[in-house]
């Protein structure tokens, strides 16, 4: 930061900007960073994790992913044996993913990796900045959700819209032309 003191006006569009850029360049770089073969996996192998075994159409929902995707995702995780289909309890002609104990250990050792990476680039940071920094992100990560189960609403049900703005652009914001009209 420029060491200026920050202002409570609300923020112009260009700041607006600056901080989707920032945010965007966080997310590329966090991705080009890591070292597992496949994101996607890994959200997998972290969703199985928390919610315990689970049918591979609701891994697909929870990770708001296509089941083809997810398909994919498992047949690659079977494979190198992190996970294992079992029958369902309660239906025994359906499946449900489970995490092998290789599956385990791998999530488990993939966190622990990822929580020594964040303590070294954040080792010069205050603590209650860090701190104040994990309320924001949860707080924008709680909006963003909104943000798009009001988008999803809306397009389910297009007569209830009570907003001029379009669901996709309430989901990626506006286009440049669109700022650009705007300005």
């Amino acid at each position: 930061m420029s060491g200026e003191p920050l202002s409570s006006e609300p923020l112009t569009d260009e700041e607006y900007s600056e901080l989707g850029k920032t945010m965007g360049m966080l997310f590329q770089r966090i991705m080009r960073s890591r070292r597992e073969p496949e994101g996607g996996q890994i959200a997998a192998l972290s969703m199985l994790a928390k919610c315990g075994p689970i049918r591979s159409s609701d891994l697909a929902k929870e990770l708001f992913l296509d089941q083809s995707t997810v398909s994919r995702h498992v047949a690659h995780l079977e494979s190198d044996g992190l996970v294992e289909k079992v029958a369902d309890p309660k239906d025994g002609r359906a499946t449900q993913l489970h995490l092998t104990d290789l599956g385990q250990k791998h999530i488990h050792d993939f966190w622990h990796k990822r929580i020594d990476a964040m303590r070294e680039g954040f080792e010069h940071w205050d603590p209650a900045d860090l701190r104040t920094l994990g309320l924001l992100m949860n707080r924008y990560v709680e909006d963003f959700a909104a943000i798009v189960a009001k988008a999803q609403e809306q397009a389910k049900n297009p007569e209830s819209q009570s907003s001029d703005i379009p669901p996709a652009q309430l989901q990626n914001g506006p286009s440049t032309a669109e700022r650009t009209a705007n300005e």
